[in-house]
């Protein structure tokens, strides 16, 4: 009877982490597995703890670690699965329940059936380790997409404001559909990062390699086709609307993934806060941007959009702590 119940508890761990490492690597989703969602938590939460408790580098240098050791845990938790799954079997293939017997048995060392069950657990092991490899490529491959447009964009805007600026230069030196370009180009950016960072949550706290974080790059650009779309909805591109609905899924998605609740908010200053949103849309008018609107329902309607993703993103930026007087934002809205 022991033995039976060893086997099927056995072939029931087994199928638990085969499940996991095909959802997680082989089957594409727009979501992740469980260990995946589990591990990375794990990582943040211990990550998060320690450095709100240290000075801003050092603070940094742990919340580094957060993404390399979610992956380290996932690959931990699919091996040790793999043991225990093989080491069930073995108990109910007659192996000794000891340390001794046990060793010899995954030292390939023992014969007949728990001889056959062990050279199974050498091959699993071996192809979850080299699939563990491809899922780290490609993490790293999302990771170096997303990077690449950060640090193009940061050439051009380091803080959120910039991309007032961003947005003159480009109605200066290009035509309507130049800048629908770029719109378009942005949205494939945002809509690539909910993709990634849904199916890799790691992704998430994998900190920039630039000073320019991608929540903010985020801003910049979804903020300069709200200013568009706000001034002027009947000339802005065609790619205006997809780019803000592409970055506010993205936002709001990914801010509820790692338990961010944003209090329902009218106007948003995130970033903006010593803006003028007049001279905003003097310097974008003054570019060749057409009013269609007064200043007064460009304000309305700029400020219907942002607060859709706005606050979303700067949540994300204090969560991953960006900044280190964004931890006051989170604070205020914690206690909301």
């Amino acid at each position: 009877m022991v033995s039976v119940l060893a086997a099927v508890a056995g072939v029931l761990v087994l199928m638990v982490v085969w499940s996991s490492v095909l959802r997680t690597v082989l089957i594409p989703r727009r979501t992740s597995s469980r260990m995946a969602r589990w591990t990375v938590r794990l990582a943040a939460a211990a990550g998060t703890a320690v450095a709100r408790r240290l000075p801003r580098r050092a603070c940094e240098s742990v919340m580094d670690f957060c993404a390399p050791v979610s992956l380290l845990l996932m690959m931990i938790g699919w091996l040790l699965g793999l043991g225990l799954g093989f080491a069930l079997l073995a108990l109910a293939a007659g192996v000794a329940f000891d340390a001794d017997a046990m060793l010899r048995f995954f030292e390939l060392k023992l014969a007949g059936t728990a001889g056959v069950l062990a050279v199974f657990a050498a091959v699993s092991v071996t192809v979850v380790i080299a699939v563990f490899l491809a899922h780290v490529v490609r993490f790293v491959d999302a990771y170096s997409r997303r990077e690449r447009f950060v640090n193009r964009l940061a050439a051009q805007a380091s803080q959120i404001p910039d991309g007032d600026r961003v947005l003159a230069d480009y109605l200066r030196s290009g035509s309507r559909d130049n800048l629908d370009h770029h719109f378009a180009e942005w949205a494939d950016w945002l809509a690539d990062i909910h993709g990634s960072h849904v199916c890799y949550p790691g992704l998430v706290y994998h900190r920039p390699s630039g000073d320019l974080w991608w929540p903010h790059a985020a801003m910049i650009v979804m903020d300069a086709a709200a200013l568009v779309d706000a001034v002027a909805p009947k000339w802005a591109p065609p790619h205006t609307r997809v780019l803000l609905d592409s970055g506010t899924a993205c936002l709001q998605q990914l801010a509820e993934r790692i338990g961010i609740v944003v209090p329902e908010l009218t106007v948003s200053l995130h970033g903006r806060e010593e803006c003028s949103f007049g001279d905003t849309v003097e310097l974008a008018t003054a570019a060749g941007l057409p009013a269609e609107r007064d200043p007064y329902q460009a304000w309305a309607a700029f400020q219907d959009t942002r607060v859709r993703y706005a606050p979303y993103a700067v949540m994300i930026g204090s969560r991953l702590m960006c900044h280190a007087e964004t931890e006051e934002d989170e604070v205020e809205y914690s206690s909301q």
